[in-house]
């Protein structure tokens, strides 16, 4: 139990150890009101006809609230005595609603952190790392996992105000009767091994469920992405039956989970009810005052359900804390990668406008290439030189390397043998913040957000004026956009699909020359224009000559009209 909740505790008191000594002061807070309000009920008791015995432990209990009441001026008649029941169930009220805020503030405070966090070392993963990974089950992590980790923390606050309540109830009760209260506590005690030998869901049905509901929300992704391509094959059917095998796994063991719990519940309900018949009689037959015996009744009918609960909280806890260790393991698997250099990244974004380094010269020495788990090698023994400010052009068939040659090129993949520098110095994995908000990069397939023309363009440069904006568009040969009723707050849809694919390289290239780059990477970039669009923007590529080092990866002839040379792989 504990080893499953240890790391949920080091997850709130890192970092929020204010707030959880708040919520702890206020859940004794809570227990104490709670305690109050159940004795306050013994006056008024009294008041209704109950008799509560002059030597009792009900009868000292009221004999202290009767003189409390004396003590403010008050006599224990009806009104006052209702007026301090009422006063100190509001109070337990107000405690439970702060409580809850303040629970309400630590859950949300510690999940942003760690979804944050979580994004931060996919995104941080150095790129030979990253393509080894699985872009659908990282998203799967980072949303419904860490919601998940969201409703761990939320039962973990559900359960420390039910173990608090559980045991004001019990301190009053032992008040009133240790003898019964002790009986109680053994039936708490089989009550807890009822729910064992019950079977209720445990740890491994929650990591068998979030297993099974990771395998649903990846393959979907996977057949969504590939929807252009069932519709042409008319393959709709055949999607549909793998998904629906994956989803089929997930409901036998939603089911499976639903079941146990609605069985355990039926028999722990039937069992309290037969505790409480059991320790009415003996009650009854041990000779305890009338008023004793309601108020028994009443705390034990509040407990016996809220055990019930607690083991129902726990089954619940079980699977919502699996995504926990899940999110946690892959911090931890991602933790002794080497991070990107992000620092000063802002301080760049913030003075993005003023040039500092120019365009840079890059040499390949007898560079070899693999990816791990390949022996073949990507790229071999391959050299070249890349003038400053020149325009190279590289051509060659599907699979000569020249993806991975683009990637060293950009400094995302380091070679296994031969050298890379950049104006003569080494070109590690990772580039200095300050070159790297000198790059520009456009892939043959854009990313563009959902959202607006102007937002997509500002993630390229935030400061960029509106006056920078247009200035790109028309370099990128972005006509089209003045034609727009909204113009630059036009939407493009989800993933840039409301427009062409043409419009979506022209918009990215806009993007990528709003950073003012001094390195260029392009990337079949003009494969989805037309050629009188595509001489417009081959001349803004040659524009960029002298002060911008170009590289341009295509199949196509006209860029070779504008190279200072052309390499073929």
């Amino acid at each position: 139990m504990m080893h499953r909740m240890r790391p949920l505790l080091g997850l709130l008191w890192d970092g929020h150890r204010r707030e959880v000594l708040l919520a702890t002061a206020l859940l004794v807070a809570l227990s104490f009101t709670e305690g109050a309000g159940l004795l306050s009920l013994l006056p008024a008791l009294q008041l209704v006809g109950v008799p509560l015995g002059d030597h009792g432990a009900a009868g000292r209990v009221a004999g202290l609230l009767r003189d409390g009441l004396a003590w403010v001026g008050a006599t224990p008649t009806l009104v006052p005595v209702l007026t301090l029941v009422v006063v100190l169930l509001a109070a337990r009220a107000a405690v439970q609603m702060m409580q809850a805020r303040v629970a309400a503030r630590l859950e949300t405070d510690v999940v942003q952190g760690l979804r944050v966090r979580l994004f931060a070392a996919v995104v941080d993963l150095p790129w030979a790392r990253f393509v080894g990974e699985r872009p659908a089950a990282l998203m799967h992590a980072v949303g419904p996992q860490v919601d998940d980790v969201h409703s761990a923390l939320l039962l973990l606050m559900q359960l420390s105000a039910q173990a608090v309540t559980i045991l004001a109830s019990v301190a009053v009760a032992v008040a009133l009767s240790p003898a019964i209260t002790g009986v109680v506590m053994v039936a708490g005690v089989l009550l807890v091994l009822v729910a064992r030998a019950l079977r209720l869901p445990g740890r491994r049905a929650g990591d068998d469920l979030l297993d099974s509901s990771q395998r649903v929300l990846v393959r979907g992704t996977e057949l969504l992405g590939a929807a252009k391509m069932m519709k042409a094959w008319g393959a709709e059917v055949r999607a549909t039956d793998v998904f629906a095998s994956d989803v089929g796994v997930w409901a036998r063991l939603s089911r499976r989970y639903a079941n146990q719990r609605a069985g355990a519940a039926f028999a722990l309900s039937l069992l309290s009810v037969v505790l409480l018949a059991v320790l009415s009689g003996a009650a009854i037959r041990g000779a305890v005052s009338p008023a004793s015996l309601l108020l028994l009744l009443v705390i034990y009918a509040r407990i016996l359900p809220r055990v019930a609960d607690l083991q129902h909280s726990l089954s619940y806890f079980w699977q919502a804390s699996s995504a926990l260790a899940s999110v946690l393991a892959l911090l931890d698997r991602f933790a002794p990668t080497a991070r990107e250099a992000r620092g000063g990244q802002a301080t760049m974004q913030a003075t993005l406008p003023l040039r500092t380094s120019g365009a840079p010269r890059i040499e390949l020495r007898h560079v070899t290439v693999r990816y791990e788990g390949s022996d073949a090698a990507a790229l071999s023994d391959f050299s070249a030189d890349f003038p400053a400010g020149s325009v190279t052009v590289v051509t060659g068939p599907s699979g000569a390397g020249k993806t991975t040659l683009g990637d060293v090129v950009l400094g995302l993949l380091a070679p296994a043998t031969g050298s890379v520098t950049l104006d003569g110095e080494p070109l590690g994995v990772a580039l200095s913040a300050a070159r790297r908000e000198r790059v520009g990069y456009l892939a043959q397939e854009p990313m563009l957000l959902h959202g607006t023309l102007r937002e997509n363009l500002h993630f390229g440069n935030p400061l960029a004026t509106d006056d920078d904006l247009r200035a790109a568009l028309a370099a990128a040969a972005c006509d089209f956009v003045e034609r727009l009723p909204l113009g630059l707050d036009s939407p493009v849809g989800d993933r840039g699909v409301m427009l062409s694919g043409g419009e979506r390289q022209r918009i990215a290239l806009a993007r990528t020359l709003l950073r003012q780059p001094d390195l260029l990477v392009l990337d079949e970039a003009t494969s989805a224009l037309d050629a009188e669009t595509e001489q417009r923007i081959l001349e803004t590529v040659r524009a960029l000559k002298g002060r911008c080092t170009v590289v341009f990866f295509t199949h196509r002839e006209a860029p070779r009209a504008i190279a200072d040379q052309v390499l073929e792989i």
